[in-house]
């Protein structure tokens, strides 16, 4: 089952909060602007055409095809289970002149492209009810910004100006569904008041199999749509009666236009001619209580087997109409239109005097102008001080020589266990559906050189570089933390906050530390005092313990990037002795000044030309093509483009564990490789949320976060 989201809002502007601005003359789109917007706003998931379209498209292959002059949308296919391509279209569009090839805002509306998804906006006389409503010009949108959450997920915000009036009209795909939304803003120096509506065409393989579920007790009347360029029937057409098609024996006429009446059957059958607005009558929203519409119904396809839900927000009224015997007159398949709108009230716009813009992009919120206090470890540790304050929260200290171990226990049994002043998480023994606890994570303590402390490798440990290139630069890794708080409970979670700070004390992370009954969470967060912006390299590295290699499959990460880089080296990374010697596998430290200058663009010249030549050799690109990737072989990589969870798959100990992300952009993977020992010292996968081939940078009094979660199906 697929699922449509088709939202449109009109809010006022003292609500609205992104900025609108772009050209209103006309342009034409020929190949070097579109050369110009690929290279700004093109991704993966986002192409830009020499045609004046961008194409959509989403992980499982769903897709949407957007017309930028108009903001026509002409095409969407999302992925169906019965077809052998798995995809179907939905929409019902009329090819016109201007598909496939250059158009500009002077085109005729008669070489235009009909039905698909279409805005119309009228500015409407509120002195004079009987005058005619004027179209404000939506047909000269330019690309503003476009959205990723890698590809699982995309969005293109167009925008343009008529008269007044800003409007940015945004549409998104997903996986299951696709959303378009449309924002105005009022510069002018009184309100202007509006009707609209975005009108959907919806494809349908036959007439008698068509209908809408969930508009029963719902109040309609008979009434026109607005004319748009898109229309595929005009106004007048849509309202002419005709007779009923064979077998329609419960068919009434429709009622007169202004005529309300109540849906009282939970199914509206379309085989027959109407148009209709479902909706509040408008003399009954003066009322303190009224029933308005539903905020969603489903479209029925019979023939196809098919329904898709029409969610609403911000419009109140509900447009349904159907052709009836006129959909002959374009094919054999029968069609739709149907949208949300304001087309009864006209939705009043206010004049606005200031606007603010927010960048959603950009990961870091202002701090107020304080330095950060540092946080140093005490040395030693005062273990019996911890147990006294913080104990009571389900959390235990041991003390191990020069180290405190903190212990997490809830009460279904999942464990955790960190170490400082290292700050490395060493176990988490998560609690399965038969009873038992079992341990996730890969851990070695082996004998230290010349008889001194053990060393612990593996777990989750942090390995991040900060630095900065102002007059008193900065080169600075969190490798010592300090416990700061401790809160929760063990019946529900628990919550350990650990802090490290530089010696200056203007940049600390604190690392949160959360056990749940069927989660392990590690969030950070950056926070820069400094008045100059900084570069953060690093990754989160997760050991996770399986059989063997050869029996371990990581789900979920079909069409990802990737780039093979040599394994990663960190302070308690565990790596295979021949990982270091052999040509393919040279450890990777990007930390060095080397992989700075490559990653950061610092460095000379002649190095410069080094790196690049060392990266066409061992930075080879690709793209994951196998879904369910068997770990069998050496591999070591960094993907972009990954989804925001993955499984990692151990049919050895028949366990899984989802692996996901917020904040980060890259996730770093490497496997030892199947040629050891089972359940031995080499028997993990490691995984981590990182920026290794592209640095986050943390801007000036501000904060970064980002997160990792171990979550635990098999509760």
């Amino acid at each position: 089952m697929a699922s449509l989201l088709s939202f449109t809002i009109l809010p006022k502007p003292n609500l609205t909060k992104v900025a609108c601005s772009s050209s209103s003359t006309a342009t034409t789109l020929s190949p070097p602007e579109i050369l110009t917007l690929d290279q700004k706003f093109g991704r993966k998931g986002i192409k830009f055409s020499d045609s004046g379209d961008v194409e959509l498209t989403v992980r499982n292959g769903s897709s949407l095809k957007l017309r930028i002059p108009d903001g026509h949308i002409t095409s969407y296919k999302p992925k169906v289970y019965w077809k052998d391509d798995g995809f179907e279209e939905i929409l019902y569009t009329l090819p016109g002149n201007d598909i496939g090839s250059s158009v500009t805002s002077t085109a005729t509306s008669a070489t235009k492209a009909k039905g698909g998804i279409g805005l119309v906006i009228n500015n409407v006389n509120a002195s004079d009810r009987n005058s005619r409503p004027s179209h404000v010009i939506t047909s000269e949108w330019s690309v503003k910004d476009v959205d990723s959450d890698s590809i699982d997920a995309v969005q293109v915000e167009l925008s343009c100006t008529s008269g007044t009036l800003d409007l940015t009209y945004i549409v998104s795909l997903y996986p299951l569904s696709m959303a378009t939304a449309v924002i105005v803003k009022n510069n002018g120096g009184k309100a202007v008041n509006l009707t609209g509506a975005i009108l959907s065409h919806f494809k349908f393989k036959k007439r008698s199999g068509t209908g809408i579920q969930g508009l029963q007790g719902c109040s309609y009347c008979t009434h026109p749509p607005l004319s748009s360029p898109f229309e595929i029937l005009s106004p007048a057409e849509t309202m002419k009666t005709e007779d009923p098609a064979w077998f329609s024996f419960t068919w009434e006429p429709e009622k007169k236009p202004g005529v309300w009446t109540t849906q009282d059957v939970p199914i509206t059958i379309l085989k027959n001619k109407l148009s209709r607005v479902y909706s509040v009558p408008p003399s009954e929203r003066s009322k303190q209580f009224y029933t308005t519409a539903p905020t969603k119904y489903e479209t029925l396809d019979q023939g196809r087997e098919l329904f898709f839900r029409v969610i609403r927000i911000g419009f109140e009224d509900i447009y349904v109409s159907s052709p009836g015997s006129l959909s002959k007159k374009y094919g054999e398949d029968y069609f739709i239109c149907t949208g949300s709108g304001s087309l009864l009230v006209p939705v009043v716009v206010n004049p606005v005097q200031q606007h603010t813009s927010i960048n959603t992009k950009k990961r870091y919120f202002p701090l107020p102008g304080v330095a950060s206090i540092p946080y140093p470890v005490p040395a030693p540790i005062n273990v019996d001080y911890l147990e006294s304050e913080f104990s009571s929260h389900g959390v235990t200290f041991e003390d191990i020589s020069d180290s405190c171990v903190v212990k997490m226990g809830l009460e279904n049994g999942s464990l955790a266990t960190v170490m400082l002043p290292s700050g490395m998480i060493t176990s988490y023994k998560a609690s399965m559906w038969h009873g038992g606890l079992l341990e996730l994570l890969h851990t070695s303590v082996s004998e230290g050189e010349d008889g001194s402390d053990p060393v612990i490798q593996g777990g989750v440990s942090l390995a991040f570089k900060i630095e900065s290139d102002d007059d008193g630069g900065v080169s600075w890794s969190p490798n010592t933390w300090a416990l700061r708080d401790v809160r929760g409970n063990p019946d529900e979670s628990i919550q350990v906050e650990l802090v490290s700070s530089n010696s200056e004390g203007m940049i600390e992370v604190k690392h949160i530390l959360t056990l749940q009954q069927d989660l392990l969470s590690s969030e950070l967060v950056f926070s820069n005092s400094k008045s100059s912006p900084l570069r953060l390299l690093g990754s989160i590295v997760s050991h996770l313990t399986v059989s063997t290699p050869d029996a371990t499959y990581a789900l979920g990460l079909e069409r990802s990037n990737f780039h093979s880089r040599p394994p990663f080296l960190s302070n308690f990374s565990i790596i295979p002795p021949e990982s270091g010697r052999t040509k393919d596998f040279n450890l990777w430290n990007p930390f060095t000044v080397e992989e700075l200058s490559s990653t950061w663009g610092a460095g000379k010249q002649n190095n410069a030309v080094d790196t690049k030549s060392r990266e066409r050799e061992e930075d080879p690109e690709g793209e994951e093509d196998d879904n369910n990737k068997q770990l069998t072989e050496k591999m070591s990589r960094v993907y972009t483009s990954a989804p925001r969870d993955f499984i990692i798959l151990d049919r050895g100990r028949r366990n899984s564990v989802v692996v996901q992300r917020e904040g980060f952009n890259e996730l770093y993977m490497f496997s030892p490789g199947s040629a050891h020992e089972w359940y031995g010292k080499y028997a993990y996968i490691c995984v981590g949320q990182s920026a290794l081939l592209k640095p986050i940078i943390l801007g000036p009094k501000s904060v970064w976060r980002g997160t990792q979660h171990l979550h635990n199906p098999n509760l």
